[in-house]
């Protein structure tokens, strides 16, 4: 669902990226995802490949969020059909809390995630309200709390 080694950008996988999309072989896309926390640095994800093969010519099936099927499965899987008994917790705009939307989902944001460099925190902190608001307003999400990290 992303790249093999942290370190990696989606320009080491060129050379494979434009062999799949000449060949006419279809990318499943598991993670849409553009970039993922690993430690304390952002790293390329899946999503990042994908968009990268689609350049290229290749065409890409996309699963997962924010896309409608894995909500559909996974309240299924959970016998839940009152989606107001439902929160989805992410850390990324794009695809958890788009997709959590989507589906008719309430959203809570973990912002020292994906957005943490953007909101000048790590994980575990919390950003500044107007900042966060701002952050929300331009992704057009509005999640329905923000806490700083998902601990059990």
């Amino acid at each position: 669902t992303g790249v093999d080694m942290d370190h990696e950008t989606v320009a080491d996988y060129e050379a494979a990226l434009a062999d799949g999309a000449r060949a006419g072989a279809a990318m499943v896309c598991a993670n849409p995802d553009l970039v993922v926390v690993r430690g304390t640095a952002l790293v390329v994800c899946a999503g990042s490949l994908a968009r990268r093969y689609e350049a290229l010519g290749g065409a890409v099936f996309y699963h997962g969020k924010p896309h409608a099927p894995v909500y559909r499965t996974c309240l299924a899987m959970m016998g839940i059909a009152d989606r107001a008994r439902i929160v989805a917790c992410g850390d990324a705009l794009r695809t958890d809390l788009a997709g959590a939307r989507a589906a008719g989902i309430d959203a809570v944001l973990l912002p020292g995630g994906i957005h943490g460099e953007e909101l000048g925190i790590a994980h575990g902190e919390r950003p500044d309200p107007a900042a966060l608001a701002a952050l929300c307003q331009r992704g057009g999400e509005r999640p329905v709390a923000a806490i700083p990290a998902f601990v059990w």
